[in-house]
C-alpha cells in the first residue's frame, strides 16, 4: 500500500481516474486509516509539507483525526518556519477500509496578510519625523513589530520587538504585546523601562509568552532641544544618525528580554540629541548572518546610515532595507524617528 512516487498509495482507492483526479488537485490530499497511519497522499501534500512522499507514506499523520473538523494547522517545514494551511477532515469507505481523507489547502498568503494588517500605520508626530519599514522574510510568519505614538507634553514615544519565533503563536503575541506596551507607555510615558517592567510582570502572570526582545523610547523636548530616554529589553541597541554622516550605536544596560525573569529590575538611559537626529530602531533580521559577527553586520549598518545620511526618512529607510547586511532570513523591521532642524534664520 505504498510508493515512492508522490501522489501514490493503495490502488483500490477508486482506480485510475479518481488518482489522476487526486495527483491534478491543486488541495493536498492525504488518506489516513483507521491507526491514523497514512495510506495516500498527492503532489500537493508532498509540496504543502516540503518533504518527500516516502517520507509521509506509512506514517502516523501526526495530527488528530475528527471527521467534519475544519482548522487551520502549522505545518513545520525542513528548512525552518511554519506553513500554515486550512485542514479538513472527512470519512469514507474504500474497499471495506474506513478511511479518513484530510484536504489541505494553503492559506499562508491569507495569514501574511493579515500579519501585515497587525502593524500600524504611523500618526502624525509632528515636529518630530517618523519612517518605517516592515519586510518579512519568504513566506514565513514573524514576531517582529514596531509602534509610535504622541505622548503627553509634546513627547513621541516609539518601540520596537522582536518576539522568537515563526509561527502564529509568535504573530498573535507579536500583537499583544505591541498593544499592550502601547497602552503602558502613554499611560507612564516619562518611564521607558517601567512601562517595560509592568508589561514583563504582566505577560508572566496571565500566560506563558514567547521570549520577546524590546525597546521602547521616549523622545522629548528639552532646554538644549530634544533628549532620548530609553530602555532595552535584550533588544539591539538604537543608531544614532547626525546630518553630518556621524553614527553611533547608543549602547545601554542590557537588560534581560521579556519573558525571561521578570522579577529583576528594567532601566533607562537618557541622551541629548542633536539637531536634525535621526534615531533608527531595528530588528536583527536587518544585521545578522550565520557566517559573521553581528558586530560586522551592525558596522556595515552604521556605514550605509552614515552614506544616506542626507536622504529623506522614508527614502532611508528603505534604502536600509533593500541594502542591508543580513542574509535575508529573517524578518526586518525599521523604524526612524528625525529631530527638528532649525530653520534658516533662527537662533
Amino acid at each position: 500500500m505504498t510508493s515512492d512516487h508522490p501522489g501514490a498509495g493503495t490502488g483500490g482507492l477508486g482506480g485510475d481516474l479518481i488518482n489522476q483526479v487526486i495527483s491534478a488537485t491543486a488541495d493536498g490530499i492525504i488518506a489516513v486509516d483507521e491507526q491514523g497511519i497514512v495510506r495516500l497522499c498527492n503532489p500537493a501534500a508532498v509540496e504543502l509539507f516540503g518533504r518527500p512522499a516516502r517520507d509521509l507514506l506509512d506514517a502516523p499523520f501526526g495530527f488528530p483525526i475528527v471527521a467534519g473538523h475544519s482548522t487551520d494547522v502549522e505545518l513545520t517545514q525542513p528548512g525552518g518556519g511554519v506553513r500554515v494551511v486550512e485542514m479538513h477532515i472527512s470519512a469514507t469507505t474504500a474497499n471495506s477500509h474506513q478511511l479518513h481523507v484530510v484536504t489541505l489547502r494553503d492559506v499562508m498568503p491569507r495569514w501574511l496578510a493579515f500579519q501585515r494588517l497587525l502593524l500600524p500605520t504611523l500618526p502624525d508626530l509632528t515636529p518630530i519625523q517618523a519612517a518605517a519599514v516592515y519586510r518579512p522574510a519568504v513566506e514565513r510568519l514573524g514576531g517582529d513589530w514596531y509602534d509610535a505614538l504622541p505622548l503627553p507634553g509634546g513627547a513621541v514615544g516609539a518601540m520596537i520587538g522582536d518576539v522568537a519565533g515563526h509561527s502564529l503563536h509568535a504573530a498573535a503575541a507579536m500583537a499583544q504585546i505591541r498593544n499592550m506596551l502601547h497602552a503602558l507607555l502613554y499611560d507612564r510615558p516619562a518611564e521607558p523601562g517601567s512601562a517595560l517592567a509592568t508589561l514583563d510582570r504582566t505577560l508572566n502572570a496571565i500566560e506563558e509568552t514567547p521570549i520577546t526582545t524590546a525597546c521602547v523610547a521616549r523622545i522629548e523636548p528639552a532646554a538644549e532641544g530634544w533628549r532620548l530616554r530609553w530602555s532595552s529589553a535584550g533588544h539591539l541597541p538604537p543608531l544614532l544618525l547626525t546630518p553630518a554622516g556621524t553614527t553611533e550605536y547608543l549602547h545601554t544596560e542590557p537588560d534581560l528580554p521579556l519573558g525571561v525573569d521578570p522579577s529583576r529590575p528594567r532601566f533607562a538611559s537618557t541622551r541629548t540629541l542633536p539637531k536634525g537626529a535621526t534615531v533608527i530602531f531595528f530588528t536583527d533580521g536587518l544585521v545578522e548572518r550565520p557566517d559573521q559577527s553581528i558586530d560586522v553586520g551592525m558596522a556595515s549598518l552604521a556605514a550605509l546610515a552614515a552614506s544616506s545620511a542626507h536622504l529623506p526618512l522614508d527614502e532611508l529607510c528603505r534604502t536600509l532595507a533593500d541594502q542591508h547586511p543580513g542574509d535575508g532570513h529573517d524578518d526586518i523591521a525599521i523604524l526612524a524617528l528625525r529631530t527638528p532642524t532649525p530653520s534658516k534664520g533662527s537662533r
